[in-house]
């Protein structure tokens, strides 16, 4: 239902969001795309990075991904180049801070966090061969899980050391109240209306919401869960599914409610609209504020020189 469920490495979402400009360097360094506080970033790690991504994007947006021009007036293989750029100078500096902190990650750490992906894909020969099609090597998979543990650990060390002052968090409500209410939201989804009126029928004989979204859902994902949706807010969902939950009431169940996807039937179960309710969701919100904030320094004050041409020949 959210409008992009495209997998991604976790650590990539927070690494993008903090790109910059990137200014190129008129020196260069034989074998080198970059060079941080004085440590140099290979051509073999950017490129090792680059193909990968560049293949995930050729597979949802065909082969000419790379020459296809965005609104900025670049094209998506100018753009994916410095982002590559800037999550490898982000992934040394946090590594380097990380190691002053005394903060590692094991090898049992990386192995369970394997074992957990091979069960999210239902076993190793599901595994193997999602390695296989996206042409990655398992290598290249772990190494990308040891980043993503020690950021998250780099992370987690610095919300557990930061405090959130009260009134600070209150006054973040008010000023964006509008913006922080969430709702808790079961739907089933079909793909025409006369199913979805005969779901309504039998919803209002008394059968149960989550096994018929169990049954008939043709949202597999949620359909799992009886139809839960989970916590969402403004802005994750399609618009006219979003303004048919937020106009509910606790309990409430709506009529047809079609989006482009099909028919929904949504059930919303708790909606957080005050202060007390959403206090705990505002004070992460501002410790991960305060993280990117913190991260963004970092960038700032490193002596970093991008030897890479970014732009497109």
């Amino acid at each position: 239902m959210n409008k992009t469920r495209s997998k991604r490495f976790l650590i990539i979402g927070l690494l993008l969001a903090l790109i910059l400009t990137v200014s190129g360097c008129n020196s260069k360094e034989e074998g080198l795309v970059a060079r941080v506080d004085g440590e140099g970033i290979t051509v073999e790690e950017f490129e090792s990075d680059f193909q990968v991504f560049k293949r995930i994007y050729e597979q949802q947006l065909g082969e000419d991904a790379m020459t296809q021009v965005g609104e900025d007036g670049r094209t998506l293989g100018e753009s994916l180049k410095e982002n590559i750029i800037e999550k490898l100078i982000m992934e040394r500096l946090v590594a380097k801070e990380a190691k002053d902190m005394d903060i590692e990650v094991t090898s049992e750490e990386i192995q369970k966090q394997m074992e957990e992906y091979i069960t999210l894909m239902e076993g190793q020969e599901k595994f193997d061969e999602f390695l296989k099609s996206n042409q990655l090597s398992k290598e290249f998979f772990e190494e990308n899980l040891r980043k993503e543990l020690l950021f998250n650990k780099h992370r987690e060390a610095f919300i557990d050391s930061t405090s959130i002052d009260e009134k600070e968090a209150k006054k973040y409500f008010d000023d964006n109240k509008e913006n922080l209410v969430v709702v808790k939201a079961s739907h089933i989804l079909v793909k025409t209306e006369d199913e979805g009126k005969k779901v309504l029928e039998k919803l209002k004989a008394g059968e149960d919401f989550g096994k018929l979204a169990e049954e008939v859902s043709i949202d597999k994902a949620s359909a799992l869960e009886g139809g839960s949706l989970n916590y969402f807010g403004k802005g994750d969902m399609i618009a006219e599914f979003e303004e048919a939950a937020f106009a509910l009431n606790p309990g409430e169940t709506s009529d047809l409610v079609h989006t482009e996807v099909g028919y929904h039937i949504i059930h919303v179960e708790d909606k957080k609209d005050t202060y007390e309710a959403l206090k705990d969701d505002i004070i992460g919100l501002l410790k991960d504020n305060k993280y990117l904030e913190k991260i963004q320094k970092l960038r700032d004050n490193a002596k970093i020189k991008i030897y890479l041409d970014i732009k497109t020949k």
